[in-house]
């Protein structure tokens, strides 16, 4: 809070949501203007890129999200829902897209302020959205799934209950058996649940140290894999394009891979912190995807220190990393984690708790983050 040291009785002061003014601090009531137009440093829950469509689509606390198909040098062209009554929602807590239609996605979110949740279906990448017909009282959506063959077909885990699947888009849903009751939201960034890439009745999900399979599109789960740790921030993610292959990061207790379905991981021996993580395209000439991770590795790679370009618009891709050991990074590896180097610049750090990150399925080496209330950041080669 300031006074203003040339107008007597006005004074400023910021909060989470802006700028303020009065003119008169003895006025009864004192009036309040809220000077920031057009602007907020948005909290990403999940940022999705698809193959085709718009670069990029995100889910954020407040404001709903964005459709970002006019650059990243450009301000959104539109909210979530076009902003419309019914169509748009205070918050969206997770996108998903359909790997073999990707421009058929599902979003689920709500409004806190009144206790209402629901979710929308889009044929047209993000453009357009669909509220679900119905969707459970009293329940609040968490993370969503889309079958990768039927985009009819999606599982929602919500906040301290039990997940649900719907085979018709949103017009029914019946609670899923064999997965535990879901963490309390909507303040939660994990990602437990994804579905398989190619075979479209295959679902995953990561709780307590355990793995859990449906092969039954998403009716029921049955533990795979019990010799995990156990961590509360986590993210469970496929690698496009290919069946049954799973990676799983538990922050400061190790990042797995598993080939096999989720029976068995191995333990990345490189990387000492795996906070974040996503798959990217494949550069040119190969069909390994890009990996990114937002943490530390410990190793002796050639071209670790080697840093990449910053795109400066609206935000930077940078690490604050000193060393490997110290601040966490931003890195990539071209070879499913064998070896890595380093993005970014170490001395421009990433703002406030990166919560989410998720790579250009449609550009080589273009990376996002987003935080804690600073926005989205992103880079590239």
């Amino acid at each position: 809070m300031e006074f203003d040291p040339k107008v007597p009785g006005r004074v400023w002061f910021t909060d989470w949501y802006g700028v303020w003014r009065t003119d008169d601090l003895n006025a009864n009531p004192v009036v309040w203007t809220n000077y920031a137009a057009g602007h907020e440093e948005v909290v990403p829950f999940t940022l999705v890129s698809p193959p085709r469509g718009p670069i990029l689509v995100s889910g954020v606390a407040d404001v709903d999200g964005f459709y970002h198909n006019q650059g990243l040098d450009t301000y959104p062209s539109q909210r979530l829902g076009l902003g419309e009554p019914g169509k748009s929602f205070q918050d969206t807590y997770s996108i998903a897209y359909c790997e073999t239609k990707p421009l058929q996605m599902v979003r689920v979110g709500g409004n806190r302020w009144n206790s209402t949740y629901t979710g929308a279906t889009s044929t047209d990448g993000g453009l357009t959205w669909q509220q679900f017909a119905s969707f459970p009282d009293n329940t609040m959506p968490m993370r969503v799934a889309m079958s990768a063959t039927n985009p009819n077909l999606f599982v929602v885990t919500v906040s301290q209950g039990q997940p649900l699947r719907t085979t018709d888009g949103g017009l029914t849903w019946q609670k899923v058996s064999g997965l535990p009751n879901g963490p309390g939201g909507p303040w939660n960034w994990s990602q437990s649940l994804a579905a398989d890439p190619v075979d479209g009745n295959t679902f995953y999900y990561y709780a307590k140290g355990k793995v859990y399979r449906s092969n039954d599109g998403g009716s029921s789960f049955q533990i795979v894999n019990d010799s995990l740790r156990n961590e509360g921030w986590h993210s469970l993610k496929t690698v496009p394009g290919v069946k049954g292959e799973i990676w799983l990061s538990l922050d400061r207790k190790g990042f797995y891979r598993s080939t096999d379905g989720g029976k068995s991981f191995v333990k990345l021996p490189s990387v000492t912190r795996a906070h974040l993580f996503a798959f990217g395209k494949a550069p040119q000439g190969s069909d390994t995807p890009a990996l990114y991770i937002y943490g530390n590795i410990d190793g002796n790679f050639p071209n670790l220190e080697n840093g990449v370009r910053n795109r400066e618009a609206r935000g930077s891709l940078a690490s604050s990393a000193k060393s490997s050991a110290e601040e966490p990074g931003i890195f990539q590896s071209l070879d499913m984690g064998r070896t890595w180097r380093r993005m970014g610049d170490r001395s421009r750090p990433i703002g406030n708790i990166p919560s989410v990150m998720e790579a250009s399925k449609q550009e080589f080496g273009l990376v996002f983050i987003g935080t804690n209330g600073r926005g989205i950041y992103y880079g590239s080669q």
